[in-house]
């Protein structure tokens, strides 16, 4: 598994195939992954450059008060990175609804049922001789849940009532607020 880099599209909205708005990218395309981030903008590439100082310095950032919310902004340098070739960086939706995996036994919290997000992967590529190119490489969730199957993995339907029933003890979970540790004293 290992390191990995960030990467940011901000000139394009880039979606799951099933419509999704999907970021928080990571990617292994950079020499050696080191928790990095790279903004993508066009044809060009930017490494963003880590604050390194001490949070008594004054290294630019800043507390703004924007209607109710407050909101902290701090300035980076950034380096210009070679864009010819490819990138390809990957995220999950979180939109979409996990293919679900039977277990053979209980998993954590004696859940029998295993989530699997769908992956989505995209590559980009950069040439001197046409315009950046963004396309996504990954399917859909019915490819997904084939790819498990053909794997040996049970996967289950979205109708059975095992699924049914873990959507909706997840869904209730989800809904409960949360509560206070107490402690005695």
């Amino acid at each position: 598994m290992g390191m990995y880099d960030y990467v940011v599209v901000l000139d394009e909205v880039l979606r799951c195939p099933h419509g999704h708005q999907v970021d928080g990218f990571q990617t292994k395309s950079f020499g050696e992954p080191s928790m990095d981030t790279y903004l993508v903008e066009g044809p060009r590439v930017h490494l963003v450059a880590r604050a390194g100082l001490d949070a008594g310095e004054d290294d630019g950032a800043r507390w703004q008060l924007e209607g109710n919310e407050a909101v902290y902004r701090r300035r980076h340098a950034v380096s210009s990175v070679a864009s010819s070739g490819e990138v390809v960086f990957y995220t999950t939706c979180h939109e979409c609804a996990p293919v679900l995996v039977r277990s053979d036994s209980p998993r954590i919290w004696g859940d029998l049922v295993d989530e699997r997000r769908l992956w989505v992967e995209f590559r980009a590529t950069f040439g001197a001789d046409r315009p950046r190119q963004i396309e996504r490489t990954s399917g859909t969730r019915d490819d997904l849940a084939t790819e498990l199957r053909e794997g040996g993995l049970r996967v289950m339907r979205d109708d059975e009532p095992l699924a049914i029933a873990h959507h909706e003890i997840r869904a209730a979970r989800n809904a409960m607020p949360s509560r206070p540790v107490r402690t005695r004293w």
